[in-house]
């Protein structure tokens, strides 16, 4: 059911830095300090399990010591997922599935981490989506630069300073949590919790919808995980699965009235 990914703290180097592609899927994580952490969660495709077939589930085990060392603990941090492929410039990733350059993939919160949000309305057209994409890539440029301010916690995640501009300059008042204001809705949870994942097609904002990709949870412990949802094939199976228990069961009911 799943690959893991996981990340082996190192040693930190002022000069070292995560490396950041077009089509990676980035998380960041904030507490309005002088500290952010930003990272870097693999290609996208990996998280289109449920599109392409397949199922992927994993744990990200180096975030939970990231964020103790920069904030103590999940306590008041502000989190998010995000991520854009833009297919207009090269090199971008093939792999990924996508209608347009400027689909936007995003997190959003659940009020009650057993229920499921509702589908959110998607940014807009693609010139509106463009806006999103390139703070996107903006975030994932400054977290990847071997700059003064950038310091490699571990494979793939970046304690960035706030003064270079990445993840919470793009996430604070006036634009709470919606990329810099280029995007119809805060897009981040607040301290542990869960956040549906959507794949976000350009398109009628007033019509159309997000494709539900799965679900990533942030745990008090500060264990970030994600879970895809079920490939088609798999629903399939369930409801299979249902329909013979209740014809068993139904059976059962009138082999008990007959006799």
């Amino acid at each position: 059911m799943g690959a893991i990914a996981s990340a082996v703290l190192c040693g930190t180097s002022a000069m070292a830095q995560i490396t950041y592609n077009n089509g990676d899927l980035l998380a960041g994580f904030r507490n309005g300090g002088t500290t952010e952490l930003v990272v870097d969660l693999g290609s996208i495709a990996n998280f289109q399990a449920g599109l392409t077939g397949g199922t992927y589930n994993a744990t990200f085990a180096g975030v939970s010591a990231a964020i103790t060392s920069t904030f103590g603990s999940t306590a008041g941090v502000y989190w998010s997922v995000f991520g854009a492929n833009d297919t207009s410039v090269s090199p971008n990733n093939g792999a990924v599935t996508q209608a347009d350059a400027n689909t936007v993939w995003t997190s959003l919160a659940r009020s009650n981490p057993s229920i499921q949000t509702a589908a959110p309305h998607v940014g807009g057209n693609s010139s509106s989506q463009a806006l999103a994409v390139g703070v996107i890539g903006s975030i994932g440029g400054i977290a990847g630069s071997a700059t003064p301010g950038v310091v490699s916690l571990s494979a793939g995640i970046a304690a960035v300073n706030t003064s270079l501009g990445g993840y919470q300059a793009n996430m604070t008042d006036p634009f709470a949590g919606n990329l810099g204001g280029n995007w119809g809705y805060n897009i981040e949870n607040l301290g542990a919790g869960t956040s549906d994942f959507y794949q976000s097609d350009p398109g009628n904002h007033y019509v159309q919808k997000g494709v539900d990709l799965g679900n990533f949870t942030l745990s008090s412990g500060g264990v970030f995980s994600f879970s895809s949802v079920p490939e088609p094939s798999t629903w399939a199976m369930i409801g299979t699965g249902a329909l013979s228990l209740l014809a068993f069961r139904r059976s059962n009911r009138n082999q008990t009235i007959n006799k």
